[in-house]
């Protein structure tokens, strides 16, 4: 039997401030903590482009020169 996997939360438009794009975290010097991304933006901009993107933990987020930033 195949593997089922759970949908991922959706949002439109606004998100909790928890989660954050990748260029959100690229912009803060960050990146994403884990493979996949835990939830998806439905977005709309005028005058008629829609997309969808994916939002990733901000508190999962790791430094995205690869150093620790705990030393």
């Amino acid at each position: 039997m195949p593997k089922r996997h759970t949908p991922l939360p959706k949002y439109r438009q606004t998100y909790p401030d928890t989660l954050a794009t990748i260029e959100e975290l690229n912009a803060e010097g960050l990146k994403p903590g884990g493979p996949a991304p835990v939830a998806l933006l439905e977005y709309t901009r005028p005058p008629d482009t829609t997309g969808i993107c994916a939002l990733y933990e901000r508190g999962q987020a790791v430094p995205a020169n690869g150093e620790n930033s705990t030393t």
